[in-house]
């Protein structure tokens, strides 16, 4: 628990005192029940309490209490939650509170933390009575000899003696008079009962009820509110025709109106579902001296009728005081309004006896009450209700509705009400919904039986919407490096929205896109503005080599082809497809996986490639043709730009994102086979350039074969030295040499072959027009490296159409041949 959690409990319980930082208060605002607000009690001096209000700092729990402001005034509450988890800035909850007069308290808290603290200064749960009457209920000079000998005593004395104050002398009770319109009264404006103050809806000034009040405290121990209807000058029956719109004519109540039993009506509507109700006191009869007694019993009767059934209290309590002093009684109104009383199971009691305060003193004009005869008269009163009250069953008061808060724009909220009223907020506004900043709103909400509540005010603060949050990377960057994705953080503590529904202060993004995150309020949920970055994934730099198992194979036999493809870069590559189209007459066999074929097209997709390794795809095909074969391979598509590459556009850019190879058959063929590739440039087609065979010369060409281009060190290469007669007659006597480079070491020869130096020389008698003959002979590659080997036709008898015998290895003339060799330790 933290210091100011301790202290303020200490100081609550021990002092009532509130010793805490302002911003502490300001976190947290009662705005239900109100300062001074009296609630009426049931049967078992309990009121179910309802306790709201508007917070502004993020709460997990809501709790309060009422506490005793004066030791045997009531019984302090232990704390109690009202609300878990409160959301939107308002919480309401209840707490059963005992008969007394009180301070509430409420605390918010945070994870077992105190955050938040507010009271209520003064409250009551006790009696609530609405009186009704002629002057001597409303209050009312009298003059004699040109002075007003019936001035209102002084108000209550005690604080729990409590109305709604009206001031009669204001614009505003001008308007209530001519229009009985609830717009013109006060709200839920609870005060002290004080001499000058009024009593709502009509009462002017203390009067008599300021004193009954003390006395009636002192007597029942529990505050007491009252309301007042109270009209100068009516009587029952103007009451009567009023409540069953009876028109009647009068010099100052007005029938259109509906008064003076408008003024009943507008506190049963306005004031008592609030607050709730124990019974009507009823001080008329003077002014129904006329009457006989039949009719001003019809008038009590159905009077009090029409107000149960109209306002759904059937059992609603009435305490008839007897009352008909004019210079005297008048028995015919006594008799009446005892017979309202004696009436059986009609739940009216025994009010005063006011007819006992008769003296000239008392009633200076024979009717209206001097100081002396208000102070009799509450005494009398505050008698008879602290005798009666418990037989009249209690209307306790009716639960607030709240009002509903949703986020707006530009700091500010749309606050609403429940559907199906008429509303009046405290901006003048009639709408149902307002959308506003910061401030205090509160409303009146009327149903269509004119029945109105107050629902709990809401306090909104400066800032319901958070400025928008700073969006960083983990790498300074908005491109995506690792497969571990990047991070994005937002700047904003609280809790945020991104585009992905996550909620955290950082996400992480494996997938290139636009992510957008808001700030969100945690008390109204509020959204800021959006803040959105384009989020890629970072170049890297692929490149793709081809390589096959052997330069030189058999017909029909199988050759391996492997793709290396290499991330250069120091990201890592996402999903990188590949493809090797094969050329005709190269069959494909089969492939590791990913690779496969279609349409004659070798590839797949590399799931991923890391930053610096390469990843290797191999695939086999079969030679079904002789000739000399071109197979290419590239990059066709990568999630990643290539920083110096364009995938897909085919194998002659001179890019590293592409790759070729060549394979040839034993058997020679001058046939050219090419990988169908988009944007290739094929190998010309070689076309023979040699003169017709003639039946008189030999033409003679020469052609190179070895076992193996790429051996091992160590490895015997055998060498094929293949000699062609191409011309119409036989050559003899043919000689051919081959140069042997250093480090290929000669080891023998099946065809007769010598060496001399680095010269290995053979020789063929004879080959016939159209036919070939070979010369092979095995050497060893002793160290690593390349060599070329080199050979040519030294000399023939006859004449060659198109070549000189022993002019050299490097003329280009086709009795001339080399090949290359490759060897690894």
């Amino acid at each position: 628990m933290s210091v100011t959690y301790r202290t303020i409990l200490i100081c609550w319980a021990v002092l009532g005192c509130l010793v805490t930082p302002e911003t502490v208060l300001a976190q947290l605002k009662v705005t239900f029940p109100v300062n001074r607000m009296v609630l009426q009690r049931d049967a078992n001096n309990r009121a179910r309490v309802q306790i709201a209000g508007s917070y502004s700092r993020q709460l997990d729990m809501v709790e309060a209490r009422a506490v005793v402001r004066t030791t045997g005034q009531g019984t302090t509450t232990a704390w109690s939650t009202l609300q878990v988890n409160p959301t939107n800035g308002q919480f309401s909850g209840n707490l059963d509170v005992t008969g007394g007069w009180y301070k509430i308290q409420v605390r918010g808290s945070k994870g077992g933390n105190l955050v938040a603290v507010d009271s209520v200064e003064r409250f009551g749960v006790g009696e609530v009575f609405a009186i009704i009457g002629h002057s001597n209920a409303q209050g009312s000079s009298c003059i004699v000899d040109g002075v007003n000998r019936c001035p209102s005593i002084n108000g209550a004395s005690d604080d729990r003696v409590t109305v709604i104050a009206v001031d009669p002398n204001t614009s505003t009770f001008q308007q209530y008079l001519n229009t009985a319109d609830t717009q013109y009264i006060p709200g839920l404006n609870f005060d002290q009962l004080m001499t000058h103050n009024g009593s709502s809806p009509f009462g002017e000034y203390a009067w008599l009820w300021g004193h009954m009040g003390d006395e009636l405290v002192r007597r029942l121990n529990v505050p007491v509110l009252l309301y007042n209807a109270g009209f100068g000058g009516t009587t029952m029956q103007f009451n009567y025709w009023a409540a069953y719109d009876i028109p009647f004519q009068h010099s100052f109540v007005r029938y259109d109106l509906r008064m003076p039993y408008a003024n009943l009506r507008n506190l049963m509507n306005l004031y008592v579902p609030t607050t709730g109700i124990r019974a009507v006191l009823i001080q008329h009869g003077e002014n129904d001296r006329g009457n006989p007694t039949d009719s001003t019993y019809k008038y009590y009767s159905k009077v009090i009728d029409k107000m149960r059934t109209e306002f759904n209290k059937p059992d609603l309590g009435c305490i008839v005081a007897l009352s008909s002093f004019v210079g005297g009684r008048f028995d015919n109104v006594r008799s009446a309004q005892t017979q309202i009383i004696n009436r059986t199971n009609y739940k009216a009691f025994q009010g005063p006896d006011l007819d006992q305060i008769s003296s000239i003193d008392d009633r200076p004009d024979g009717i209206h009450f001097s100081p002396t005869g208000q102070v009799k008269a509450g005494d009398l009163w505050a008698a008879a209700i602290s005798t009666v009250w418990a037989s009249a069953a209690p209307y306790t008061a009716e639960a607030q509705p709240m009002t509903s808060l949703s986020c707006a724009d530009s700091n500010r909220v749309v606050i609403a009400q429940p559907a199906g009223y008429a509303y009046r907020w405290s901006t003048g506004s009639l709408l149902q919904r307002l959308t506003v900043g910061a401030g205090t709103y509160s409303a009146r909400i009327m149903n269509s039986q004119k029945k109105t509540y107050f629902p709990p005010a809401t306090v909104v603060p400066a800032v319901v919407q958070p400025a928008s949050p700073v969006l960083t990377t983990d790498n300074g960057t908005l491109s995506i490096c690792r497969r571990t994705g990047l991070r994005l953080n937002s700047s904003y503590s609280g809790p945020n929205l991104w585009s992905t529904s996550a909620t955290s202060s950082s996400i992480v993004v494996t997938t290139p896109g636009v992510y957008s995150v808001q700030a969100v309020e945690p008390v109204y949920g509020c959204l800021s503005a959006a803040v959105s970055r384009t989020v890629t994934v970072a170049p890297v730099d692929l490149s793709i080599t081809l390589q096959t198992s052997r330069l030189a194979v058999a017909l029909n036999d199988t050759v391996g082809f492997r793709l290396l493809v290499n991330n250069k870069s120091g990201c890592d590559a996402g999903s990188v497809s590949i493809q090797s189209r094969l050329p005709p007459n190269l069959t494909f066999v089969s492939a590791a996986n990913p690779l496969r074929l279609s349409n004659n097209i070798v590839s797949g997709t590399i799931s991923g490639l890391s930053a610096g390794t390469t990843v290797s795809q191999q695939y086999i095909a079969r030679v079904t043709t002789a000739g000399t074969y071109r197979t290419t391979a590239e990059i066709t598509s990568t999630v990643n730009p290539d920083i110096n590459s364009t995938q897909n556009n085919g194998t002659a850019n001179g890019e590293d994102d592409e790759a070729q190879t060549y394979v040839r058959t034993f058997t020679y063929s001058p046939n050219r086979y090419e990988s169908a590739n988009p944007g290739q440039v094929l190998l010309p087609i070689v076309r023979g350039n040699q003169p017709l065979a003639d039946s008189t010369k030999a033409d003679l060409s020469l052609r190179m074969q070895v076992s193996r281009p790429a051996a091992l060190t160590g490895q015997l290469v055998d060498i094929s030295l293949i000699v062609t007669n191409q011309g119409g007659l036989t050559a003899t006597n043919v000689v051919v040499n081959n140069v042997l480079p250093s480090g290929v070491v000669f080891i023998s020869s099946a065809s007769g072959l010598t060496l001399s130096g680095s010269v290995l020389s053979g020789s063929i008698r004879s080959i016939p027009a159209g036919q070939s003959v070979s010369l092979v002979f095995t050497v060893r590659l002793a160290s690593s490296g390349f060599y070329t080997n080199q050979a040519q036709i030294m000399s023939v008898t006859q004449s060659d159409p198109d070549s000189r015998p022993g002019n050299g290895y490097t003329n280009g003339e086709d009795d001339q041949c080399s090949v290359t060799l490759r060897t690894s330790s």
